[in-house]
């Protein structure tokens, strides 16, 4: 039995465990209370010595630049109006009978917003008869496309997608305002 614990249960044989721990912990905290000691009186001595110094005194502002006033004097016209009024283009013809005029009405999807040259091919996935193009743009944001997506800012529909390159059609419209399809590809990025 010592100090009122005898080890012959295992209920005393926990109780003379967690006695021993509660002892190593007091252990440690009065060593490392006794370990400070030393750091401290040279940490307040280290301070005293820092706050002892003469602070050096600060030079003088240079003085503030003169606000100079100004005077609008437009002769009447609007300071907010553009000096020049841009070009207005001639009208173009519409020619509704073209076969390749774009569908009107359509929502535009996220990839017609960037020009075809800022976006790279970067591989593609295949999940049984589905095949994907993985397109990334200039900012890093990756995107999946199939066959009939749009993208580019010529109405490109994507048409074929190969393991080197996405081919699509676009719609331009020329001179005289008639519509003309033509192809484009992205390539696969090295």
């Amino acid at each position: 039995m010592i100090a009122g614990l005898t080890l012959g249960s295992e209920f005393d044989r926990t109780r003379w465990h967690v006695w021993t721990k509660r002892l190593l912990v007091a252990l440690i905290g009065i060593s490392i209370l006794g370990c400070t000691g030393g750091v401290d009186s040279k940490l307040h001595r280290q301070v005293e010595d820092v706050l002892a110094r003469k602070a050096k005194p600060l030079p003088r502002p240079a003085p503030p630049q003169t606000y100079v006033v100004y005077t609008y004097q437009g002769d009447g016209r609007d300071p907010f109006e553009p000096f020049y009024k841009p070009a207005t283009k001639d009208i173009v013809r519409e020619d509704d009978t073209s076969p390749f005029r774009p569908v009107e009405g359509r929502i535009k999807e996220e990839l017609e917003e960037f020009p075809l040259d800022s976006l790279r091919m970067v591989g593609t996935l295949e999940q049984e008869a589905d095949v994907w193009g993985i397109l990334i743009n200039q900012e890093g944001i990756v995107y999946r496309v199939q066959i009939g997506n749009y993208l580019g800012e010529n109405f490109g529909k994507i048409i074929a997608i190969l393991e080197d390159r996405v081919e699509l059609e676009e719609r331009a419209r020329d001179s005289q305002g008639k519509w003309h399809l033509r192809e484009a590809s992205l390539a696969l990025a090295e």
